[in-house]
């Protein structure tokens, strides 16, 4: 403390007691976060917010499919030979599936 005034025995105590409450409170602080339930609370937010984020995600796809889908409907009857090929593709792949499982049993 040199080059720096003395202080008295009441701005000691004052700082003693300024340096206590903010320790108080910093334990206090670390209580809570360190405290489990808290840390569970925090925990089950967190996956409700995951989980609305990949529902909303999900959702988005699942427009997105049956825009795509009906897109696809749309341009077969319409006679687009693209999109029945892809429905006659389809249709073939789905018997020859039946066929090997029945075929396996």
């Amino acid at each position: 403390m040199s080059g720096q005034e003395k202080r008295t025995p009441e701005q000691i105590q004052a700082d003693l007691a300024r340096t206590r409450e903010e320790l108080a409170r910093s334990v206090d602080e670390l209580s809570t976060r360190l405290d489990p339930r808290v840390q569970l609370e925090e925990t089950k937010a967190n996956l409700r917010a995951a989980l609305g984020r990949a529902t909303e995600s999900a959702q988005q796809a699942a427009k997105s499919a049956q825009a795509k889908a009906q897109a696809l409907v749309d341009d077969a009857k319409a006679g687009d030979p693209k999109a029945i090929g892809i429905f006659a593709g389809a249709a073939a792949t789905a018997v020859l599936a039946v066929v090997a499982k029945r075929r396996s049993r």
